[in-house]
Parts: structure tokens; sequence; C-alpha cells
């Protein structure tokens, strides 16, 4: 039985490095890229199961879909541009769907 690896293109790469940047400067910590999902998150908490992002979003690079959990109102005022990022990002990517 063989363990499949799936790595990113170069050019999502590109994108998902300037994501980073964009959302380092809201205030997110880029945390992984697991399963096509990519989360950024204010700090990592334990929880039962490990470690997990606290106060995060999570974006699909392969689907135009966005998981958010914030408790910070501070945050949650940056999600429009939060928000534009990741749609930008979707649209470098050339996602619609």
């Amino acid at each position: 039985m063989s363990a499949e690896i799936k790595v990113l293109s170069t050019s999502t790469r590109a994108n998902v490095e300037a994501l980073k940047h964009h959302m380092k400067k809201l205030g997110f910590k880029y945390f992984e890229e697991k399963d096509g999902w990519v989360t950024f998150g204010t700090h990592i908490m334990m929880n039962g199961e490990g470690v997990a992002p606290y106060d995060y979003i999570s974006i699909s690079v392969r689907f135009m879909d966005i998981d958010v959990d914030l408790l910070g109102f501070d945050l949650i005022n940056k999600l429009p541009e939060a928000e534009q990022a990741i749609l930008d990002f979707y649209e470098a990517e050339e996602i619609t769907e």
C-alpha cells in the first residue's frame, strides 16, 4: 500500500505565498496546508486531538470553499479584506466554483 502525497503546483505555491503575505498583514499566521486546505490562524491551541489553530480561516486550494471560526471582534472586522484576498487567490488559480 503506497501513500499518495499531493504537492501543490509551482504556480499555486506562488499564489499561496502572495495570500500568506496579505493574511500576515491582517494579523493571521500561516498554519498548514493539509488535504487541499490552507489554514491561517492568529495562534494555535491544544485540543483533544493535538494542536489546532485558534481564530482561523481555512480555504480550499482546489474549490471555492472557505471555513471561518473567528471569536475576536477585531478579526471579524477584517473579514471583508481577508475575503478579498481569498477571492484574489481564487481568481489567480482560475477557480470559479
